[in-house]
């Protein structure tokens, strides 16, 4: 009987077909933790630049409130007095129109004059407010000089702190007439916030309840 032999290049590729090989335990735990290392790096690098974002978005808004203290100088010959009154703390949910965050924000929306007592007027706003995040959104001033419970909110959701010149210690009789600043990236305090420290020269330095993560408006 006449066999048909098999065709020599199908031969030859049976012959040198290499059974498959499979990924060894070792190399499976390799590619696992070079996927882990650069899955870390990738987080901190987005991490970092948020951070960055957020830094340069608040210092512009310092900027902006900064600004918009110094139009309401011009204006009432004052910047908005605090008397008595002190920051309430960043972690309260509940805003206030008598302590030092409610006190700047109805004085810039044009509600509150410069004097420490409650002085309610109805003249024209200094900020957009459309460019802040605010501590209660749907709590806007309405006409007929109302002041309204209500605070600016830095990008980490804390509320910026505000400070008038008391006029009885030596270290604010000096420039800088008011203190404005973001506690930055530091996690909300449960406390209320101190002072920073304002020499006679006027230079100013982080409180040492929040460290050097602070970031000043007139620093």
């Amino acid at each position: 009987m006449f066999t048909r032999a098999r065709p020599p290049v199908r031969e030859a590729r049976l012959k040198h077909q290499a059974p498959a090989r499979a990924f060894t335990l070792i190399e499976l735990l390799t590619v696992i933790s070079i996927i882990a290392i650069l899955s870390a790096i990738s987080l901190n690098v987005v991490k970092g630049v948020k951070e960055r974002s957020a830094v340069g978005l608040a210092k512009a808004e310092l900027a902006a409130l900064s600004q918009a203290l110094e139009m309401y100088k011009l204006q009432y010959g004052d910047y908005p007095q605090t008397g008595g009154a002190t920051n309430a703390s960043l972690s309260s949910t509940t805003a206030s129109a008598t302590d030092a965050q409610g006190i700047l924000f109805n004085a810039l929306t044009g509600k509150r004059g410069p004097l420490p007592a409650e002085t309610k007027i109805d003249g024209k706003a200094y900020v957009d407010l459309a460019r802040f995040v605010l501590q209660s959104p749907t709590t806007m001033p309405a006409s007929g000089a109302n002041t309204v419970a209500n605070a600016f909110v830095d990008p980490w959701g804390n509320r910026y702190l505000y400070y008038y010149k008391t006029g009885t210690s030596a270290q604010w009789n000096t420039t800088p007439s008011y203190v404005l600043l973001s506690v930055g990236m530091d996690d909300a305090p449960t406390g209320v916030d101190t002072a920073p420290t304002v020499t006679t020269a006027g230079v100013v330095t982080p409180n040492t309840t929040y460290g050097d993560n602070d970031i000043y408006a007139n620093k």
